[in-house]
């Protein structure tokens, strides 16, 4: 499914609570990326982690994940996060794993409102745009990947509280929930 030369090397560092890939996005600049699988949860005896995933900032040893460096590799970037996947459930077989976007925050709109050169009104057309990404894959390689994993969609009730169900195709999620089927 994936091009592996369409995919940085990526260098690990593994804890018993983070697992974390960092490479370097090369472009109009050399941007030192970094993908973070980080618990969220305990659940059972397993944990929940995030998928985190941003540029790295040297200064603050921070991870900048609202910001689109736009360095002309978008898909090289890609695929070299969802290349990660793989090596995360390595090493937590039994875990799962929660993927959302940080425009998807409930303060997205009201900040990029501030600084938008699209000028939206009704709807935002950068809100979610990075879940929507990952369910664009999810959807065009869906019979692929169940094969090795399961997915859940997951939006957030009036109650802000998630609710997920089992992933229905070309239906728009807030959050994916991934577990490696055994």
């Amino acid at each position: 499914m994936l091009n592996k030369e369409l995919i940085y090397k990526v260098n690990e560092i593994y804890s018993e609570k983070e697992l974390t890939y960092t490479f370097i996005s090369k472009g109009k600049n050399d941007i030192i990326k970094v993908i973070q699988y980080s618990v969220v949860q305990k659940i059972g005896g397993n944990y929940l982690y995030n998928l985190g995933f941003g540029d790295y900032n040297v200064e603050n040893d921070t991870i900048i994940d609202d910001i689109a460096s736009n360095n002309n590799d978008t898909y090289r970037v890609f695929n070299t996060v969802l290349s990660t996947i793989p090596k995360f459930f390595e090493k937590h077989k039994n875990d799962y794993l929660i993927v959302s976007g940080s425009d998807g925050e409930a303060d997205y709109i009201s900040q990029c409102i501030k600084n938008c050169i699209r000028k939206c009104t009704i709807e935002c057309k950068k809100y979610n745009r990075r879940i929507n990404i990952y369910n664009a894959y999810i959807n065009k390689n869906f019979e692929t990947l169940i094969v090795e994993y399961q997915f859940f969609g997951g939006n957030k009730d009036q109650r802000e509280m998630l609710v997920f169900e089992n992933y229905l195709r070309f239906k728009k999620y807030d959050f994916v929930l991934i577990l490696k089927k055994q």
